[in-house]
């Protein structure tokens, strides 16, 4: 193993586990630049994937983790349950770094591997929000959690109910939100559109009814 790549592993492993989402995570971090410095250029000889592998990996050492959890989310986990994800996504990596995968599938198998850590991320982030949702029981939450926008180790509290699972992201707003004035103009569209519709293909009809009249009456003379 190059000193380089040495070095950054002996960083990662004595820095300090658990202050933060898998972004704050430094041997997260360190593990995730391994694999970069160890793939790109040397196992990309197609300029576009090669771009492609940089910009997904890129992504996961940046905001990524972060915007989905405070996006999706509420932005805060269980520091026990994220060294459980953190964990399994350096195990992904390192197998990624001993393979002999090349170019295309290289760049599936990294698809692959945000998608797993994802959805691993989204169970504790969801096993989080569902005990401060519930204000029957969060108050009784004594474990130490991390603050994903910030890096930080906060207290648990209870969530407001307008920023529980999905009921802030504008795409699904509709489902929760019976006055939105948009799902009014939406339903007004739909109507408009419908009756404009049915006019034509009644306009149509009788066209082709006066037209048929008018031909058989022809035929007729």
């Amino acid at each position: 193993m190059p000193l380089r790549w040495a070095l950054l592993l002996l960083l990662g492993l004595s820095a300090r586990r658990g202050w933060g989402c898998l972004q704050c995570d430094n041997s997260v971090l360190m593990t995730l630049r391994q694999l970069r410095l160890a793939i790109i250029p040397s196992r990309f000889g197609e300029e576009h994937v090669r771009a492609r592998a940089l910009a997904l990996l890129q992504g996961m050492e940046g905001p990524f983790f972060r915007d989905y959890a405070v996006n999706s989310f509420v932005g805060v986990v269980g520091t026990d349950n994220l060294d459980l994800v953190a964990s399994f996504m350096k195990n992904q990596i390192n197998n990624l770094m001993v393979n002999s995968l090349r170019d295309g599938p290289l760049l599936e198998q990294l698809v692959i591997l945000r998608e797993k850590v994802t959805m691993k991320l989204k169970t504790v982030l969801r096993l989080y929000e569902l005990k401060a949702c519930d204000h029957k029981t969060c108050g009784l939450m004594k474990e130490e959690v991390l603050d994903c926008l910030h890096c930080l180790k906060i207290s648990p509290k209870c969530v407001t109910k307008k920023y529980c699972f999905v009921d802030r992201q504008p795409r699904v707003a509709l489902q929760y939100n019976k006055k939105s004035g948009y799902l009014q103009n939406q339903a007004v569209l739909g109507i408009i559109v419908s009756v404009c519709l049915a006019v034509f293909a009644f306009g149509v009809i009788v066209a082709s009814a006066i037209t048929y009249r008018q031909n058989r009456k022809l035929l007729l003379r």
